[in-house]
């Protein structure tokens, strides 16, 4: 195994329901702020409930309502083959290079601070589906003056009525590959379509290239959504929400016993990392220290018996348990801590109780009664960022020396949210990420070379 070199994270872009920027989306945490809302509300052209819908279920969401992608996207014309998941995409990382002060040095140059080859990109991503308005007049060609659709037609049609560009603005490497050109980079660059653990894995990745030293600054990133329409047509990975009495801000409740499903988001983080000797020779205000990371998988209940359902009590469970806490004593063994020494677990709960109460009886048989922050409460669930935003997260209460509160507070007695900002009382941050196929991710955080690890 070849030597670890520290790496860095020294800038965070956010795009998310509670506030677009690191310090805007912090600070609504710390606020209680939430995201929730009828997606009558949204400001995109997707989905919205009828007049005579009711606000529950799929049209409850977190979506982002003041993105104008006009003011993050440069240059403007590149909007045309960008899907909203890859113009949030693009303005988090934006966001995160002027948080790293690097916005006078990217894009790369050969002259500059970053040679364009030493500056890699690798991102999170997922399946990006189209709105169907996009293809209702390529499928209105195939339909004949009876009414009967020729489905035979559509190849012919789909070429008059289509935009020849159509396919770059939903390929899920896109991402990666518009960040890459907008920032010069010509260094490694990738994408990783793991579901919710598709951030962290991309991490673990920009880890490897500046351990190889075939890099020396990556931006890595996640984008995704379960509020576009088509993607909410698609229910067998969660239960969905249905909110009874509750005011519809409240309808997200991770590790919360009385549960009824997964409020779904949307959204977009970036991290600049980089080596701490690089980060240290150009002046760089390091947010934290990535100490140890994991990747494991140990197939959920319902993955080994093929009976995978979102009913709300199934015969087998969706639980990633096994994967959690193999994952977790992989980092304390890689750094030998022991679980009294974590001050903050960034929880991956959703309101799913199968898969939250999953998290909870990994954490006890791993030993931790630290605080929790479940960040799902306040943005939903947004997909494949929903990762990236947890790792942000973590980042971010290192930075502040805070963790910021959970919205609710009836909560499984394994579990410890506070009801306020709490100083945190140890530097060292456990960040989850995992699915209900049993894939876990383990990430831990530190705080900055210098500044004091000790408990």
């Amino acid at each position: 195994m070849m030597p670890r070199k520290p790496v860095v994270i020294t800038g965070v872009g956010i795009v998310s329901a509670i506030g677009i920027g690191a310090e805007a989306f912090f600070d609504g945490l710390l606020n209680r702020r939430s995201g929730v809302r009828s997606l009558a509300d949204r400001t995109d052209d997707d989905a919205t409930p009828g007049p005579n819908d009711t606000i529950d279920g799929v049209w409850i969401g977190a979506p982002v309502v003041d993105f104008e992608p006009k003011e993050h996207v440069t240059p403007r014309k590149a909007l045309k083959v960008m899907c909203r998941e890859i113009q949030t995409a693009f303005a988090s990382a934006h966001l995160a290079v002027q948080h790293a002060g690097l916005g006078d040095s990217i894009p790369a140059s050969d002259d500059g601070l970053i040679p364009p080859a030493r500056l890699g990109a690798v991102y999170g991503s997922e399946i990006f589906f189209n709105p169907p308005q996009e293809l209702a007049n390529a499928i209105g060609g195939c339909i004949d003056n009876d009414n009967v659709l020729h489905p035979e037609r559509f190849g012919e049609s789909a070429r008059r009525e289509v935009m020849p560009l159509w396919m770059l603005k939903y390929l899920p490497n896109m991402p990666a590959c518009q960040v890459g050109i907008s920032i010069n980079s010509q260094g490694p660059n990738n994408t990783l379509v793991l579901g919710d653990v598709s951030g962290p894995a991309a991490l673990i990745e920009a880890e490897s290239y500046l351990n190889r030293g075939i890099a020396d600054v990556v931006l890595v990133g996640a984008t995704g959504t379960r509020i576009g329409a088509t993607r909410m047509l698609y229910h067998r990975d969660s239960p969905t929400i249905t909110n009874a009495d509750l005011p519809i801000e409240q309808a997200s409740r991770p590790h919360d016993p009385s549960a009824t499903g997964v409020v779904a988001g949307e959204g977009a983080a970036s991290l600049v990392v980089e080596t701490e000797t690089h980060a240290r020779d150009r002046g760089a205000d390091v947010l934290a220290t990535v100490l140890a990371t994991a990747s494991r998988f140990s197939a959920s209940p319902a993955i080994r018996s093929d009976d995978r359902t979102t009913d709300r009590n199934p015969r087998e469970s969706r639980s990633a348990a096994a994967a959690i806490e193999l994952a977790v004593k992989s980092v304390f063994e890689q750094v030998k801590l022991s679980p009294e020494q974590i001050g903050l677990v960034v929880s991956h709960a959703m309101g799913d109780q199968q898969v939250d109460a999953g998290e909870a009886t990994a954490l006890s048989q791993c030993g931790l009664r630290c605080p929790l922050i479940a960040v799902s409460a306040s943005v939903g669930h947004p997909g494949a960022a929903s990762g990236m935003i947890g790792l942000a997260t973590g980042a971010l209460a290192i930075k502040h020396k805070t963790i910021p509160p959970t919205r609710h507070g009836n909560v499984n007695p394994l579990v410890r949210f506070c009801d306020k900002p709490t100083p945190l009382g140890s530097p060292f941050v456990l960040c989850l990420s995992y699915t209900t196929e049993g894939n876990a991710v383990a990430v831990l955080l530190g705080a900055p070379s210098g500044h004091s690890q000790s408990v």
